[in-house]
């Protein structure tokens, strides 16, 4: 009998840890970060907030401007409109119903920007947003890269977004706005602001709304619209989001969303080149089937959703050192910073090869940070602006 309860228990273990391990390889380092929203989206009723602006462009001169005001009280949402006719290539949009902000609107297509830059001194990086632009917002004006305003006090320096400010949160739009506008102050100082691609955005540009806020599911529900609509290809934010790279050199390191497996020096895959696939999937989805763009561009290893540095996978092992150093090699870099997996802190991995940012913002189990380059000193930047020193 005594063999019997302690055979079953030793089953009943070996199905846990087996469950276990399927979540993992099914989900996020934390399952319960992972999520979709579930509830009455009828039922969602968030204080008033204005969402916006949308651009949408009706012909080469013409934009019809987009607001969305809900109300608490009435739990209303409406549309407010304008049309806006530009005389020259461009204008400048001043906001509207209390959006102090100022829009740049131009005729001409978006231009890729570079992938590829040297000698920057000091380096911003930030893991997964996920709509939490307040929370994204302290920790750059805490890190004294922006002020309480909104301006650039980062010098000449960079501020890397690796991707995935979709999803989850409900301040997408204020994130998207926050970083372009901050991309033209860092500029007049001659610094740079960089969005890479992540996961998130391409599930968007590709009509992949699972996983919205109940704020965006109850919004588009309500306007009789998908939230894809939005960052359509008529869009400007979704002009903008098409022009991105999605994999970027600063110095002797890269940047990318999950990460380079070695499957892409297999391919001989030149960061242009990753680039230029990624934007042509997104300007060009229909031309392709759902086996193309798996078989030549989101291969299980492709930068946006490998997790092969964490773990391994069903289609793919645990990336081994040889094969890191073989990508390192072929892209001529020292170390690669990445998001997508999440974990509890930003941390280095493989004798400090590779250094994972997505700590979740938004959970009180998580103390949220970005990470400082300075040469090769690396630092944990916290909400009180504490700096801690990354060995």
């Amino acid at each position: 009998m005594k063999r019997l309860v302690l055979l079953l228990s030793v089953l009943l273990c070996v199905g846990v840890l087996q469950a276990q391990k399927k979540k993992q390889l099914d989900s996020g380092a934390f399952s319960s970060y992972d999520k979709i929203f579930s509830g009455d989206v009828e039922k969602v009723n968030l204080s008033d907030y204005i969402d916006g602006p949308h651009f949408f462009w009706l012909t080469d001169d013409k934009v019809k401007v987009w607001y969305i005001s809900h109300k608490h009280a009435e739990n209303s949402i409406d549309v407010r409109e304008k049309i806006v006719k530009l005389k020259k290539d461009s204008i400048q949009f001043k906001g509207l119903y209390g959006d102090k902000n100022r829009y740049w609107l131009r005729e001409k297509e978006f231009v890729s920007p570079k992938a590829e830059y040297s000698g920057v001194d000091s380096i911003m990086v930030v893991g997964d947003v996920h709509g939490e632009f307040n929370t994204m917002k302290k920790l750059l004006v805490a890190n004294q890269v922006i002020d309480e305003k909104g301006n650039w006090q980062f010098g000449k320096n960079h501020l890397v977004f690796v991707g995935d400010i979709f999803d989850r949160g409900d301040e997408v739009t204020e994130a998207l706005y926050f970083i372009r506008i901050l991309s033209r102050k860092a500029r007049e100082k001659g610094g740079r602001v960089h969005l890479i691609l992540g996961n998130h955005e391409v599930m968007i540009l590709m009509k992949d709304t699972r996983y919205i806020s109940g704020k965006y599911k109850n919004m588009s529900k309500r306007l009789l619209t998908n939230y894809y609509n939005f960052f359509a290809e008529n869009t400007d934010m979704g002009r903008w989001l098409r022009s991105l790279n999605s994999v970027m050199k600063i110095n002797d390191k890269l940047f990318v969303h999950g990460g380079l497996s070695h499957d892409v020096v297999e391919k001989n895959l030149s960061i242009d080149q990753i680039n230029e696939d990624i934007r042509y999937s997104l300007l060009n989805a229909k031309s392709m089937s759902a086996k193309e763009l798996k078989q030549k561009i989101y291969f299980p290893g492709n930068p946006l959703w490998y997790r092969g540095y964490m773990r391994a996978s069903r289609n793919y092992s645990k990336i081994t050192d040889e094969e890191l150093d073989a990508v390192l090699s072929f892209y001529g870099a020292k170390q690669i910073m990445f998001g997508h997996t999440e974990l509890d802190e930003i941390r280095f991995f493989y004798q400090k090869k590779i250094c994972a940012l997505n700590v979740p913002m938004g959970y009180l189990q998580f103390r949220p940070q970005i990470l400082l380059i300075v040469g090769d000193h690396f630092y944990r930047c916290l909400l009180d602006g504490e700096k801690e020193y990354i060995k």
